[in-house]
């Protein structure tokens, strides 16, 4: 039978593994925000670029991309 002092070190150590797999819990989930983030600026992007590549989004004064710039 387990003593005193070695059933208060198991509860020390279980109260401590209960509060890094607290913090744990967190961290991964504010990391899976942060990704979610960036995956939501990457589709932006990416329909940016799609835009940009056919050609739309521009004024006026902008050149597709296989014509030659005037010359002065």
């Amino acid at each position: 039978m387990p003593d005193q002092a070695d059933t208060e070190i198991i509860l020390q150590r279980l109260q401590k593994m209960e509060q890094h797999v607290a913090e744990q819990d967190t961290e991964i989930y504010r990391l899976s925000k942060r990704v979610d983030n960036l995956v939501n600026a990457l589709q932006v992007q990416k329909l940016q670029i799609e835009a940009l590549a056919q050609g739309g989004a521009g004024g006026a004064d902008t050149m597709p991309a296989d014509e030659k710039p005037p010359h002065y």
